[in-house]
């Protein structure tokens, strides 16, 4: 069933938001906030010149161009360029999967998240970033990808169910994978502060 995986994902996300995160905190009230009506709005999509745009599509591109005016010229500018590489790896692989699929040897969107997200952990060590270029590559590959789609009559829903599931996907590998750099940095530490304990005892 097409949504499921977003569903479980978004309110799992909003429970730890809502009940774990500082009461006081506004970050906790914004994304809280967020998540919710990323929820409510998810069904729902509008039609505009012959493309089929969901309402979360818009949602994304809009928080996520906000998060990047306030980054740095720089950085922002690396961010939408890795973006931008982000997409084209999102077009190409879904029309490889659509014109060739017999190397699908994987569901789809597995084989979608470890290149997009395999992509992101070679173009930024910032795990924010990551997660940015992740949302906002696979979002403008969605649109550019109704765009070819469309010239050949074929229907697409941009941030479609189907979407939501491969990046709310991707969007949890990226965790686990975060996950494992922060307990592998941790536990370096761990043993270099050991080793310096170490040689200090041995030189008195």
């Amino acid at each position: 069933m097409e949504g499921l995986t977003f569903y479980w994902f978004a309110w799992i996300f909003w429970v730890i938001a809502t009940f774990f995160l500082k009461k006081d905190s506004f970050f906790r009230f914004c994304l809280s906030l967020w998540l919710l009506v990323l929820i409510i709005i998810s069904p729902y999509s509008f039609t505009l010149f012959n493309y089929e745009i969901s309402y979360v599509s818009i949602l994304l591109l809009g928080t996520l161009f906000v998060l990047i005016s306030r980054f740095k010229r720089s950085t922002a500018a690396y961010v939408l360029l890795s973006s931008f590489i982000v997409m084209i790896a999102y077009v190409c692989f879904h029309l490889f999967a659509l014109f060739d699929p017999v190397w699908i040897i994987f569901p789809l969107k597995w084989m979608l998240a470890f290149v997009i997200i395999s992509l992101a952990i070679i173009l930024h060590n910032n795990r924010v970033h990551r997660l940015i270029i992740i949302l906002l590559g696979s979002i403008q590959g969605d649109f550019l990808y109704a765009y070819i789609l469309n010239k050949y009559s074929f229907p697409h829903v941009i941030g479609s169910y189907a979407y939501l599931d491969g990046i709310t996907l991707s969007a949890g590998f990226l965790a686990v994978w975060s996950g494992v750099e922060f307990l592998t940095d941790f536990f370096e530490k761990q043993t270099n502060q050991f080793e310096k304990e170490k040689g200090k005892e041995k030189l008195s």
